[in-house]
């Protein structure tokens, strides 16, 4: 009986101590980084009445007789699990989560907590402003962290200075533009630079006032010549032209299109062109094996006997087309009537019957009657000759070619014509010609009028029927008479001829000569040619143009872009194949924390191939729009916010990328030298005027090893190490827990890093009071590191709420309460048995 009194009581205490454990927890629902805690339960020692028997024979196993002696409180657990964020905007509070505690200290004492109500006093440090402990961590010096010392006391004095510091090294990162487009053209300007020479077929140059080019030009006669040109566009492999004078030798115009001046003799002056398509212009030629070619535009007059020039074939226009050769042969035109006669100076072919065509050096053939006979296979074949025509060797060729034809020829020494004279009256003074065929030197003649050839007086000789002058022949007879012949019949001189004198008597005398007569339906004057002025035409072999052209505001730079835009410039220099100068600017400070804004432009550059062929991806850097030629020295000169000049120099660098847009090659860092008088602590100068300096020089590594070339936007981003003289402003913290402070001069700067410590049993950890823990034998040693080391994160202007579940907590009193009125019931119902025993002796 007096068991269950002790077992209710044992309950009444341990419901006592969660009851005291709930309070607890509900008390500190709002306190910052709060860890709640749970009780939990065991029984006590148990009295045996009797112990348990294992199964033996026929009887079994019987268990143990226990009666338990109450409860009793088996632990008291923090629970170590998150709070809430809670937001304050305050930017020295800071909010852990994850398996972490903040270290505090005091003098030799350190403490942990999850409160990071933390701010700054009025010596910089930061503290629990509640308890003045010092939050731990590391401070780091110049912007320079070390973590792997001892943490220490985080102090960040309020309006700390920070001292100003040279640039030196300027670091240059991103894309720049691999499709930006380049110069096609350019106009205006003056020339300046190297020259660039152009030998590729299809190369090609505008010339301008500012842009004079240079062309190199090869002549047909293999002579070169270089001309200057200020305006139009020329090719290589193109043609230039020249004028020209020459008095020996032929000149050649191509379709009419290269007007030349033939200067005759006769002292009148022709032009080749189109528009004098009706002027004729020869040559003649007795060259034996030398041939010429007969077409529309040049007409070939053939003479087979050279002293008989009644024999003169009587028109050019006539002849087919085709190549004639002095020493050669030309076959006449047919004869179908008549009589005709060959002989071994005029061989006949002749035309029979059967289809067959025959060449025969002597005999007489009347066409239409008489026969030929030839060999045919093993005997003879008969056919009545019904045409014949004669064979003539060529002795002598005028050759006159029409004006305005393609490959026209024109040689000195040879003769020019006027066909076609638009006054009826041609008043010779050298030659004319008549019909196309009979010349004359002397005398005047009118269209329409009767001519007469030449006297033929050699005996035998014998006029040809085959070529029939319009108006007859006229014979001189020996005894002083003249006498019109038919043009059909054939006469011959020293035969016999008779005629009716005008009393009526017949009278027979011998034929003296005779001569074709005509009548004059064309008259063409023609004179040797003297001289002849010509465009002479050659090709373009080489053009040379300056490589630059440099801007001014008295003589602007227009340019012309690939991708179809035009800007005019007035400063700088450029060159066509190259971009527009992309511009970046970089702040340098010198030693006193000067502002220097130093300018570099980035120019691509083009027409240069790699040992593959393969164009290269090449970039110019300068300080100026002047100098693109690596290894060049570039300057500029800056002017700072207080009127002070600055002296920048440095060579030009070069950037090649390859074809996956990486830096491959170049001037990858490049040295940029400052000079000024910021700064300077060397003497006085006595070379300069009283109180001077000389000046500082300062250097700083461009490095451009960074840039990447990509389809892109130009996005070049340029960062110093150099600052100016600042005081601290402002401090924030991030997520792995540094404080960063901001000063006046735009820097910011890493100040300190909050260490956090992590234990292996946090829930071990001895509460001190104030949210503050310090380690116990079975928390475990603190293993202080960074948040990002532990894997904890930090959030600023946060602050972590009580983990403190308020449903729970009033579930747990519920059920607590419950749990002690049911063991004070134990006690009243003991009781009640007690006084029942105690009354039975009543």
């Amino acid at each position: 009986m007096m068991r269950s009194l002790f077992s209710g009581v044992s309950g009444l205490k341990s419901h006592q101590t969660r009851m005291d454990v709930i309070g607890n927890n509900i008390a500190n629902v709002n306190t910052t980084g709060f860890k709640s805690s749970r009780v939990t339960f065991a029984d006590t020692l148990s009295q045996t009445l009797s112990g348990a028997s294992a199964p033996q024979g026929t009887l079994g196993g019987t268990n143990p007789k226990q009666i338990g002696l109450g409860t009793g409180v088996a632990s008291i657990d923090m629970l170590f699990t998150d709070g809430s964020v809670q937001s304050t905007g305050k930017n020295t509070d800071l909010c852990l989560s994850g398996n972490g505690l903040f270290v505090v200290k005091q003098g030799g004492q350190t403490y942990y907590t999850r409160n990071g109500a933390f701010a700054f006093d009025a010596e910089g440090n930061y503290v629990l402003p509640g308890s003045g402990l010092y939050v731990q961590g590391w401070t780091a010096t110049d912007g320079s962290l070390n973590t792997s010392n001892d943490p220490g006391d985080i102090k960040i004095p309020s309006g700390k200075s920070m001292a100003a510091k040279a640039t030196e090294t300027v670091t240059y990162k991103n894309n720049l533009n691999a499709s930006v487009a380049s110069i096609v053209s350019m106009t205006g300007g003056t020339a300046g630079g190297s020259t660039k020479t152009y030998t590729t077929d299809g190369a090609s140059s505008t010339a301008s006032t500012g842009t004079p080019l240079t062309l190199t030009v090869k002549y047909p006669d293999g002579t070169t010549e270089q001309i200057v040109k200020t305006e139009g566009t020329y090719v290589v492999g193109g043609t230039q032209s020249r004028e020209a004078h020459t008095t020996s030798g032929s000149v050649t115009s191509s379709a009419g299109t290269d007007p030349v001046s033939v200067t005759l003799k006769n002292g009148k002056t022709y032009t080749v062109s189109t528009a004098n398509a009706n002027m004729k212009y020869g040559f003649t030629t007795d060259t034996l094996g030398e041939t010429v070619t007969a077409s529309p535009q040049q007409q070939v007059t053939l003479y087979y006997d050279d002293n008989r020039t009644s024999k003169i074939i009587p028109t050019a226009v006539g002849l087919p087309a085709g190549s004639y050769t002095v020493g050669g042969t030309y076959q006449g035109a047919e004869v179908t009537t008549g009589t005709v006669t060959a002989s071994p100076d005029t061989p006949l072919v002749l035309k029979l019957g059967d289809g067959t065509e025959h060449t025969v050096t002597s005999g007489d053939y009347v066409i239409g009657t008489d026969t030929y006979t030839y060999p045919a296979g093993a005997g003879q074949a008969t056919a009545t000759v019904t045409g014949a025509s004669k064979i003539y060797t060529i002795q002598k060729m005028d050759v006159l070619t029409l004006s305005g034809g393609r490959g026209t020829t024109v040689q000195v020494g040879g003769f020019a014509e006027e066909s076609k004279l638009n006054a009826a009256t041609a008043d010779v003074n050298t030659t004319v010609i008549i019909n196309g065929s009979v010349t004359k030197t002397t005398g005047s003649y009118k269209l329409g009028d009767t001519y007469t050839g030449d006297a033929i007086t050699t005996i035998g000789d014998t006029s040809d029927p085959a070529n029939p002058p319009d108006k007859g022949i006229l014979l001189t007879l020996e005894d002083g008479t003249t006498a019109t012949g038919a043009a059909s019949q054939t006469y011959t001189v020293g035969d016999a001829y008779t005629y009716t004198t005008a009393g009526g008597t017949p009278t027979t005398t011998k034929i003296k000569s005779f001569a074709y007569t005509g009548t004059v339906t064309s008259l063409a004057t023609r004179s040797d040619i003297a001289a002849i002025d010509y465009v002479e035409k050659g090709k373009i072999t080489q053009i040379e143009e300056p490589s630059q052209l440099i801007a001014s505001s008295e003589n602007p730079v227009t340019l012309t872009l690939s991708d179809g835009t035009s800007v005019q410039e007035t400063t700088g220099s450029y060159q066509k194949g190259t971009s527009l100068p992309i511009t970046t600017t970089a702040t340098i400070y010198d030693s006193l924390g000067g502002k220097h804004e130093a300018t570099l432009f980035f120019t691509k550059m083009g027409g240069e191939k790699d040992q593959n062929g393969n164009p290269k991806s090449k970039w110019a850097v300068s300080l100026d729009l002047d100098h693109t030629a690596s290894g060049a020295e570039s300057t500029a000169t800056i002017k700072d916010e207080n009127g002070n000049l600055t002296t920048l120099t440095m060579p030009v660098g070069e950037l090649v990328f390859n074809s996956s847009g990486a830096y491959v090659s170049g001037s990858g860092i490049l040295e940029l030298k400052l000079t000024n008088g910021a700064g300077s602590t060397t003497p006085v100068d006595p070379t300069q005027p009283a109180g001077s300096k000389k000046p500082d020089t300062q250097t700083v590594s461009v490095n451009l090893l960074h840039l990447t070339q990509y389809v892109s936007g130009n996005k070049l981003v340029a960062t110093g190490d150099g600052n100016a003289a600042g005081t601290l402003s402002s401090v924030s913290v991030d997520s792995s827990g540094i404080i960063t402070g901001t000063y006046t001069n735009g820097i910011k700067q890493t100040e300190a890093q909050v260490a956090v410590a992590q234990f292996t049993n946090a829930s071990g950890l001895t509460k001190t009071g104030n949210s503050l823990y310090q380690e116990s034998n079975n928390s475990g040693t603190a293993n202080v590191k960074t948040a990002a080391d532990l894997g904890v994160t930090i959030t600023p202007s946060a602050l972590e709420m009580s983990n403190v579940d308020i449903a729970n907590e009033f579930s747990d009193m519920i059920i607590t309460q419950r749990g002690f009125q049911s063991n004070s019931k134990i006690i009243t119902v003991g009781d009640e048995m007690l006084e029942t025993l105690i009354n039975m002796k009543r």
